[in-house]
């Protein structure tokens, strides 16, 4: 007989830890924010090729004079080539600032321009409503689907483990101000299906029990449920897991942010969709009374 594991004296700790994340999470937008990408807001973004810089500290230093200015290294070891990102200009082809610092510090023949990009702010402002609208409305689908498939507290602690991941995925934006851009975006988007898949498994497993086992709380179904799940559940999670982190070893640039913020989310998914969940659904159904089905016995009655 499968061992099966107590995982509802986890339920508790793992809602508290989780509230304590989301809260830090909440304080840090509201103090640091969010480091937005420049697809989500208008400015310049400059790759530059600059001979003469030992690192990015060394470009930083060149360009403090200028305000709102970001540098980081977005190529190999030895490259030497630097993303520069300023503040939004209404003609991207007057003198630049960047430029002019840079070649004072290094010499001229040492800065190379690889690729300039601009964007406006009434575009940045649509992208962005454009993924909100996007976010929202795959959610509004799982919760029908859930909903029909299975049942409304079903559907609810789907939608609670969705949103749990998605506060996750920012609060690590936050903390360590990764770049948010479309590629980022496309992360979230893409752990969304992985998280919903792995919950509905599981409330698939808790639906399928339901009429077969003879138990007295809801939480004892649950526990039954998740583990029978729970080889699945691991081994769906580390194999992504392999192929997420050899993208994050083996590239550069937001492809490297992509595997990144996949990481963060693939492990938060996993988690959500054992403890937040389940626990959500076995809080609501704490009064729950076992009606047993057609395949099952049910328990004597005493004599």
């Amino acid at each position: 007989m499968k061992k099966i594991y107590n995982f509802s004296k986890g339920f508790l700790p793992c809602a508290i830890l989780s509230a304590v994340i989301i809260l830090s999470g909440i304080a840090s937008l509201v103090f640091r924010g969010i480091n937005l990408g420049i697809d989500f807001k208008s400015g310049q973004i400059e790759e530059v090729k600059i001979a003469g810089a030992s690192s990015v500290d060394s470009v930083r230093d060149a360009l403090s004079g200028i305000s709102g200015v970001s540098v980081k290294a977005v190529g190999g070891e030895g490259e030497n080539l630097f993303q520069i990102r300023t503040g939004s200009k209404e003609d991207v082809s007057e003198n630049n600032e960047v430029e002019v610092a840079l070649k004072k510090t290094f010499g001229a023949d040492s800065v190379q321009v690889m690729k300039t990009d601009f964007i406006a702010a009434q575009m940045s402002q649509t992208l962005a409503l454009q993924s909100v609208a996007l976010l929202l409305g795959t959610m509004l689908l799982i919760w029908l689907y859930a909903t029909v498939r299975f049942h409304w507290d079903f559907a609810l602690g789907s939608i609670v483990a969705l949103l749990h991941d998605i506060c996750i995925m920012f609060t690590f934006f936050s903390w360590t101000q990764l770049e948010f851009s479309t590629t980022t975006l496309a992360a979230v988007l893409t752990l969304v299906g992985y998280s919903i898949n792995a919950t509905v498994v599981i409330l698939d497993r808790i639906r399928y029990n339901l009429p077969l086992m003879e138990v007295h709380e809801f939480k004892q179904l649950i526990n039954k449920s998740l583990s029978d799940t729970l080889s699945r559940s691991i081994i769906t999670t580390v194999t992504t897991l392999f192929a997420v982190i050899s993208l994050y070893v083996f590239t550069e640039g937001s492809i490297k942010d992509f595997a990144l913020a996949m990481i963060v989310g693939l492990i938060s998914g996993c988690y959500s969709s054992i403890f937040i969940s389940s626990g959500l659904i076995s809080f609501i159904r704490r009064n729950w009374k076992p009606e047993y089905g057609i395949h099952s016995t049910a328990p004597k009655k005493n004599a």
